[in-house]
């Protein structure tokens, strides 16, 4: 494979404390070595200028669920390759295919169809690398948009042969804490490797430190279907409310968020930030439904889009329109991270989380060729998926 030096870029590292001029030198679809500005060119390499652009690792998005849905188990596949070409135009490079709670029958069968898929299918940009399953092991009564019907305890029998159909491809499961059974399905998560999220839940203080103690490390989309916080909450209301402020204060949990404008305030944004520091992550759960496909779905044929996101007709949230890419954008914009933390919090963040950080979200040397190229206004200029320029705006 062709050597190329990319050339007077401004990499922006996650892991090193700003951005800084330089060149990256790609082979074999990994990065080699990083230059300063003034050394000379490698031998026999292919020489592409980014006239100055920001070039960070690509986006890794946790939680994306696109067209999965509403799409029929057999029509996955062509659900992914969709997600795969829209994310690389916003410079996602990975993501996780997330579910919702769908009954037992249909999750098996969807399963094994993302599974066949994941590792069969070559993809035209952002590559599926497992299955993030949000639910159906969460409260009832913190569902959101989730469909109601699929919602259940935990069953051993149920989970041992959902996770050997899944296999390696399962990188993260969403939970509530309070539910029947969620002590044994959180010790075979550890046991299995699979990242532990809690959300969806109304949990108090126990059962949040039972779930801390059995590995969680991680909270799904902060501030969304779960316990609001209060500054003034007394101790019988602990077990229904307040899972949030539980949550944030807890160090052992980082947690996510939907930097929409919509899900979350800007200014409550700003708060998580600096309780969660460099464990916040931003993610899109973004949708992507058309009105055709969206009958029997928690009846989201009448689901709307406000232009920011979905909604069901009494005002719930029901999914983002949201890109990273955007995301990134507003955080900014909103002064409640500057570029490079909110770069961080969509690459090597998301990576530690998952534990690939050697390998994604990151600009080591070894490191899969991965990139992000960001314009002057935020938008992506271009997308390197090991190595080769999958799309170019």
């Amino acid at each position: 494979m062709a050597r190329i030096w990319l050339d007077d870029a401004m990499l922006v590292d996650p892991e090193a404390p700003g951005p800084a001029p330089g060149s990256l030198l790609i082979e074999d679809g990994a990065i080699q070595a990083r230059f300063a500005p003034g050394d000379p060119p490698p031998a026999d390499a292919r020489r592409v200028s980014l006239d100055g652009a920001r070039l960070a690792p690509g986006l890794i998005d946790l939680h994306f669920h696109g067209a999965l849905p509403a799409a029929a188990p057999h029509d996955a596949p062509g659900a992914l390759l969709s997600a795969s070409a829209l994310l690389a135009r916003h410079g996602v490079t990975a993501f996780l295919a997330t579910t919702v709670a769908w009954p037992e029958r249909e999750l098996d069968a969807r399963v094994e169809t993302l599974v066949a898929a994941l590792e069969s299918t070559p993809w035209p940009g952002a590559i599926p690398i497992g299955l993030h399953l949000e639910g159906p092991w969460i409260r009832a009564a913190a569902a959101g948009a989730q469909p109601p019907d699929g919602i259940r305890p935990y069953d051993p029998r149920e989970g041992a042969a959902l996770f050997d159909r899944a296999g390696a491809a399962l990188r993260l499961v969403t939970l509530a804490p309070e539910l029947d059974g969620a002590r044994a399905l959180e010790t075979e998560l550890a046991r299995r490797g699979v990242r532990i999220a809690l959300g969806h839940s109304l949990a108090g203080a126990d059962a949040v430190a039972a779930s801390i103690a059995n590995g969680a490390q991680h909270v799904t989309h902060l501030f969304n279907a779960m316990g609001f916080t209060r500054h003034r909450m007394p101790a019988n209301d602990a077990p229904i409310d307040g899972f949030a402020g539980l949550v944030l204060g807890e160090p052992a949990l980082g947690c996510d968020l939907i930097a929409d404008g919509a899900h979350v305030h800007p200014d409550w944004l700003r708060f998580a930030v600096r309780a969660k520091g460099d464990r916040t992550i931003l993610i899109s759960d973004r949708i992507d439904v058309a009105a055709s496909d969206r009958a029997g779905w928690l009846g989201a044929d009448r689901m709307r889009s406000d232009g920011v996101a979905w909604r069901l007709p009494d005002g719930r949230l029901a999914g983002s329109l949201l890109t990273l890419d955007d995301a990134i954008r507003n955080v900014e914009r909103w002064r409640v991270m500057g570029f490079h933390d909110a770069v961080a919090a969509c690459t090597v963040r998301p990576a530690r989380l998952l534990g690939i950080e050697r390998e994604r979200g990151t600009l080591r040397p070894g490191a899969r060729a991965d990139l992000a190229v960001f314009g002057a206004d935020g938008t992506i200029a271009a997308t390197w998926i090991e190595g080769r320029e999958v799309f170019r705006s």
